[in-house]
């Protein structure tokens, strides 16, 4: 009886409890400093909108940039493009996010 009781109480205490970073949330905490860390870049300069990355891009590397990926790296912001060309054939471009120059392709 007492087991029940204490199980009862748990649970309509359970609302009341504040709950760890993390458990319900749709993203991970980390996710939320990084948008946040993006942002603060694009607004000092040192990332290129996406917008502009792309036309960049896809006029550069004749074709659509069907994914893409910003990542910080130790040479500073760079996009991840999956482009897929006119023939079909879809290749990875590195892009360095503050100038728009396309460091490589693969």
């Amino acid at each position: 009886m007492k087991r029940l009781i204490c199980i009862l109480l748990l649970i309509a205490a359970l609302p009341l409890m504040p709950h760890p970073i993390g458990i319900g949330d749709s993203q991970p905490a980390v996710a939320a400093d990084e948008q946040d860390d993006v942002l603060k870049a694009i607004k000092r300069g040192d990332v290129m909108p996406y917008s502009k990355i792309k036309r960049i891009a896809e006029s550069k590397l004749n074709g659509v940039v069907v994914g893409q990926q910003l990542r910080r790296t130790n040479r500073g912001w760079q996009y991840d493009l999956r482009v897929r060309r006119k023939d079909g054939r879809v290749m990875v471009a590195i892009v360095n996010a503050q100038t728009g120059e396309i460091l490589r392709t693969r």
